[in-house]
């Protein structure tokens, strides 16, 4: 066979097999993902799917990459909407981008944050591609930070030592910003994971009903008035 058709017939099997596997997830959940059933569905046999992917650690790495790589892209396209120079613009819009990729991608998102993966395969494979939305949104706030836009309170205060030592230790692991920016990078990603797993899990919406949207703006804009940001 042509090598260039068996690459493209090779790529387009990784694709049915990932596809499939979204199918089982959203089905059944994470848990029950299983390759023996993947191969069945597909009508392949176990063993011709191993050739694929080596074990369900494998699928799943591919899986979170794929998901990964999604969500950095939705909240790029937030930040993107704004100048470069309107800093609030650009926090308030991935900020709201983050929680709507997730609202749009359930499965996804719980895959990313519910799933333990060994540390070795997460520092090969996994780790990153997970930092690169990180990176996104320290960007925006380190961008903010250095501009003078960050003001009151917060840039007052003192980070205890230790969190200061670890900060330090992060930037040579390619986060190259100020103790202070990772940590207010940290906070705000904290407080949206925190409303939208909220959120994905039904809470919300039993004590807000259909205001669910107008509570996620509030509180965006109260991150903005947190940081002083002018």
């Amino acid at each position: 066979m042509n090598p260039d058709r068996r690459e493209k017939k090779r790529s387009a099997a990784l694709d049915e097999i990932r596809a499939t596997a979204w199918k089982q997830i959203g089905a059944m959940g994470v848990q029950a993902l299983s390759l023996r059933g993947i191969a069945r569905e597909m009508g392949m046999t176990a063993p011709a799917l191993y050739r694929y992917y080596a074990d369900r650690d494998a699928l799943v790495i591919a899986l979170l990459v794929d998901a990964f790589t999604s969500f950095t892209a939705a909240l790029e396209t937030g930040r993107d909407t704004s100048n470069a120079d309107d800093h609030i613009g650009r926090l308030r819009a991935m900020c709201k981008s983050y929680f709507q990729w997730a609202v749009q991608n359930p499965q996804h998102y719980a895959l990313m944050f519910g799933t333990t993966i060994p540390r070795q395969l997460f520092a090969q494979e996994l780790g990153p591609v997970a930092q690169r939305s990180f990176l996104v949104l320290q960007g925006v706030i380190g961008d903010a930070y250095k501009a003078g836009k960050i003001t009151g309170e917060l840039t007052s205060l003192r980070l205890p030592t230790q969190l200061k030592v670890q900060y330090e230790a992060l930037k040579k692991m390619g986060m190259p910003y100020t103790p202070m920016v990772t940590h207010l990078a940290l906070a705000v990603w904290s407080t949206m994971h925190g409303i939208t797993s909220l959120y994905l899990y039904q809470y919300l919406a039993g004590f807000l009903a259909e205001n669910v949207e107008s509570f996620v703006d509030f509180e965006i804009e109260k991150i903005i008035r947190m940081m002083g940001m002018s």
